[in-house]
């Protein structure tokens, strides 16, 4: 459950729906490719075809024409007066044009029946009558009218019958009739484009087929009438009647153009027609049928639907490819962005997506954010080493998840700084103890005697918190009001910490105006020598008196400079006023006694501190000895050679040096080995103790006799009773310091009380 709470869902899903998407485009863009490129070479086909229809027709019409032209003009021939008419003229006349390819064959119709063809002369009985019919149908009355009819002939084709009147000194002798074989013309090579396309048809105004082109097989050989035909052929639905209809009509027109139909086989069949102007009578037809745009288009279609298939295919691996890269992408990003490196568990990042899950999904679930580290685990980091230690962090996270619930999660933050988001039920405490003694029992496990204890900041979340980020920093500051005092462990966010970070920004709100404006004044409190009774030197000290004349207690506001950093200014503000103070008591003609000041832990570790030291000391012209420094043993916890080096620098400036609150730390002997203090500050705490333990004042005898042995002076601070001062005085410390001589006073006061003009 903690995974499903705190996973962030991959786009996994998004990027195959994105590739499928991808994908349905590239074939919706084939499929629309593929209709476009068969509508378009459909169209093209079918203007192709057009066109060579009508260049067919035009062909057609010409041909006609000038078989026309080719049967007058014999005619004429025949007729010229110039010539005597008789039996031979004729003869010669028909075998001259007989040998034109456009005539199949020509022949001389005489007025009173009679034929002259293949150089024989039949007369009307032995032609059966046939002239005298021909000269009936062709009304022949010696009219100069040229018609064309349909003659069958041996070989049982259509034949184009063209038929001219011959006149002799302008008497009518007969016709001169001449016959041309449509088959044939349909054969050309003006109709091959036609012909391999579809079929072509000769029909008259009523629609009845003349002639067709070989191999014809739309309409059935006994068919006549075409548009009957073509009715029989189509779907018989109303579009194509339709067409049909627009086709009789343009017989009826003299129009051109073309239509098309739907056959019975869900085809469409489409038909041209061009009127022939030589012969008015009849129509040039030609049609074809769209599967053959199929069959055309068919290798180009198969090349396209290939490519696609080819692109299609590439997608998807593309596809195929690109999800499992985001797919091994994101479980190195899930793992960067969500695993702790150290224990192998989660980190902030998913503790803060869990964290809002788990509210928002158990809404009247109580629950507590936790924000925790070890103490003293640095101790722990460098006497077992950091191997040792992050199995000890491992172990934090490992045992919560096994003692606590799914919907309570546990992270490492950084160093030894955990956070946890818990149920706050009757039993967190008891699960709390069981997580702590199993640490504690791994711990030994490993080699780890030291005990691991938690210092716990804790929020209690309200129903209204929403911002995660809030919560997890109001639980980092009730830890952080926890000391170094391990008699307090766990700390509640409350409206008096806010009220103390609140005050907290209002003092690091106006410290840089304060200090601009000389609200920090310096205080100083007399250090007494009991075997003289008298004045043996000050303690600086630093009193924030504001604008409006309130005064701020130094433990209100140091801790906060310490932490900031402003700290360094101020100690270095406080040395420059004692120094400056000191230089006009000199001028003056005051008497002086040794000032120490105060010198913080980052003051020491700055790169120019002994330098600005030694500057200030210069600048006012102090006397060797008359400025003490006091350090606290806690500056060489980091650096110690360094430090050392800076105290001895510090020495050859001119200054003293005191080690404060000695007896505080658990290496103070050490630092009397290592470092060449001028005086030592017992610490008030170590002191008071002394006073009710014979122990401790066996102790605090011994310090003062080491001590003077090697040229250090003790000073113990905290002095308030004549009790105390006696056993100071019976143990051999000559200086203390403490509110039983004075409580620290203003400079002023200071120098009115203690440091007089010397009497001339």
């Amino acid at each position: 459950m903690r995974e499903s709470f705190g996973e962030k869902k991959q786009p996994m899903m998004k990027i195959l729906f994105i590739g499928l998407f991808i994908l349905v485009i590239c074939l919706a863009v084939c499929t629309i490719l593929i209709s476009a490129l068969r509508t378009s070479y459909s169209k093209e086909i079918s203007e192709d075809f057009q066109a060579h229809h009508i260049s067919a027709g035009e062909k057609l019409d010409s041909t006609i024409r000038n078989g026309i032209q080719l049967v007058e003009t014999a005619a004429k021939v025949l007729g010229n007066s110039e010539y005597e008419y008789g039996s031979s003229r004729i003869y010669s006349i028909l075998n001259e044009y007989d040998h034109f390819s456009m005539l199949e064959s020509i022949a001389f119709l005489v007025k009173d029946g009679g034929i002259y063809y293949h150089n024989r002369y039949y007369s009307a009985d032995a032609a059966d009558g046939s002239a005298t019919k021909l000269m009936q149908t062709l009304k022949g009355t010696g009219e100069t009218v040229i018609d064309i009819a349909i003659s069958r002939f041996e070989d049982g084709l259509p034949h184009l019958l063209i038929v001219a009147p011959v006149y002799y000194n302008n008497e009518f002798r007969g016709y001169l009739a001449a016959t041309m074989k449509i088959a044939d013309i349909f054969e050309g090579e003006e109709f091959n484009y036609q012909n391999t396309m579809g079929e072509c048809y000769l029909v008259d105004r009523e629609g009845t087929i003349i002639a067709r082109s070989s191999g014809a097989e739309f309409i059935a050989e006994k068919s006549v009438d075409f548009c009957v035909s073509m009715l029989e052929y189509s779907d018989g639905k109303e579009e194509s009647k339709r067409a049909i209809q627009e086709l009789d009509n343009a017989f009826e027109s003299d129009k051109s153009g073309f239509v098309s139909i739907r056959t019975r086989k869900a085809d469409s069949l489409q038909i041209s027609y061009y009127p022939l102007d030589s012969a008015n009578e009849f129509f040039f037809l030609s049609c074809y049928n769209d599967n053959l745009v199929d069959d055309k288009v068919q290798p180009l279609l198969f090349r396209s639907v290939l490519s696609c298939m080819i692109i299609v295919v590439l997608m998807i691996a593309i596809i195929i490819f690109v999800w499992a890269t985001a797919k091994r992408a994101n479980i190195t990003i899930e793992k960067l962005a969500y695993e702790d490196p150290v224990t192998k568990g989660k980190n902030i990042n998913y503790f803060k997506e869990f964290a809002s899950n788990v509210m928002a999904i158990f809404k009247e679930t109580p629950f507590v954010i936790y924000r925790f580290d070890i103490a003293n685990f640095r101790y722990i980091n460098e006497a077992y080493g950091h191997i040792r230690a992050d199995e000890i962090l491992t172990s934090c996270i490992r045992n919560f998840d096994e003692i606590f619930t799914e919907k309570e999660l546990c992270v490492r933050m950084d160093s030894d700084q955990f956070l946890a988001i818990i149920e706050n039920d009757k039993g967190v405490q008891q699960r709390l103890d069981r997580l702590i003694k199993n640490v504690n029992a791994e711990a030994r496990g490993c080699g780890i005697k030291y005990p691991i204890r938690f210092k716990i900041g804790i929020y209690q979340v309200r129903k209204h918190d929403h911002e995660i980020d809030v919560m997890i920093d109001r639980a980092n500051v009730a830890r952080k009001t926890l000391g170094s005092d391990e008699n307090e462990m766990v700390a509640y966010y409350s409206e008096k910490i806010v009220q103390n970070m609140r005050k907290l920004d209002r003092i690091e709100s106006d410290m840089q105006r304060a200090l601009a404006n000389g609200e920090f004044k310096v205080y100083m409190q007399p250090k007494w020598d009991i075997y003289l009774n008298r004045i043996a030197g000050a303690e600086a000290l630093v009193r924030w008196i504001k604008s409006d004349g309130s005064i701020a207690n130094p433990d209100e506001f140091i801790p906060v400079f310490e932490n900031n950093g402003f700290i360094e200014k101020l100690d270095f503000y406080m040395l420059e006023m004692v120094c400056q103070k000191m230089h006009e008591m000199i001028e003056n003609g005051n008497q002086i006694f040794p000032v120490s000041v105060n010198q913080s832990r980052m003051l020491l570790h700055s790169a120019d501190y002994v330098e600005n030291v030694k500057r200030i000391i210069e600048k006012y012209n102090i006397p060797e000895n008359a400025i003490e420094l006091e350090i606290t043993e806690s500056v060489f916890l980091d650096d110690k050679k360094n430090m050392i080096n800076t105290i001895n620098e510090l020495k050859q400036c001119g200054v003293r040096l005191a080690m404060d609150d000695f007896g505080s730390g658990y290496s103070s002997l050490n630092m009397l080995k290592d470092v060449s203090f001028d005086i030592i500050k017992i610490d008030r705490e170590f002191f008071a103790e002394s006073i009710t333990s014979e122990r401790s004042r066996c102790i605090l005898k011994k310090i003062i006799e080491l001590s003077e042995s090697i040229g250090m002076e003790v000073l113990c601070e905290g002095v308030e009773t004549d009790e105390q001062v006696m056993l100071l005085q019976t143990l051999g410390c000559r200086l203390v310091q403490g509110y039983y001589y004075s409580k620290p006073i203003p400079e002023e006061e200071y120098i009115n009380l203690y440091c007089r003009p010397y009497i001339m």
